[in-house]
């Protein structure tokens, strides 16, 4: 029988898998800004204390390995999964999570950029794309201690005069899409 702590890293690390190919897929810009931040790096993630060493590779091809269970000392992304819900829901920003401390980035400026740039698109994509709201609803009701089904609507509840760049970068078409999750599954949860 496995460990919870391993059900969880090996939890963790197919989600990160399923996020790539969802990207690969769409092929936009949130895949091309991805492939140009993490081609050739290794990174360590750390979310409510489950650790996963990633390391990425093949330009276009981009291949993710995963490797755990790990512990490392030096984090490149720490934050744990409330602060996670908060930012995909709207309730708080990328930038406001790592200002208040709730969420700890480690790198190179350009990385930090490039990681910034990903997640607001990653965020955007999640307005017009199900497969993304899809694999946020099965990992948000999955992980840990599951909050209500929090609908991807964090980006029309932002206002750019209180955030920071991340925002700034956000389309105003894609500002204003109202995504309203489907009422039948609010009434089954």
């Amino acid at each position: 029988m496995q460990s919870p702590s391993l059900d969880r890293d090996a939890q963790l690390a197919q989600s990160l898998h399923r996020l790539v190919e969802i990207l690969r897929t769409q092929q936009g810009s949130t895949w091309k800004d991805l492939v140009q931040t993490v081609s050739g790096k290794t990174a360590v993630i750390d979310l409510d204390g489950v650790q996963l060493q990633l390391y990425a590779n093949g330009g276009e091809q981009l291949q993710v390995e995963t490797k755990y269970p790990v512990v490392f000392e030096s984090v490149n992304l720490r934050t744990e999964a409330e602060t996670l819900r908060d930012v995909v829901s709207g309730r708080l920003t990328l930038d406001s999570a790592v200002s208040q401390g709730k969420m700890s980035l480690r790198g190179s400026f350009q990385n930090l950029l490039g990681v910034y740039r990903v997640v607001s698109g990653i965020l955007a994509d999640s307005a017009i794309n199900p497969q993304l709201r899809r694999l946020w609803t099965e990992f948000d009701q999955s992980w840990l201690h599951p909050t209500s089904i929090t609908p991807s609507l964090c980006l029309e509840n932002q206002k750019p005069s209180y955030y920071g760049e991340l925002i700034r970068q956000i389309p105003k078409d894609v500002l204003e899409i109202d995504i309203s999750p489907p009422q039948e599954k609010l009434q089954n949860t």
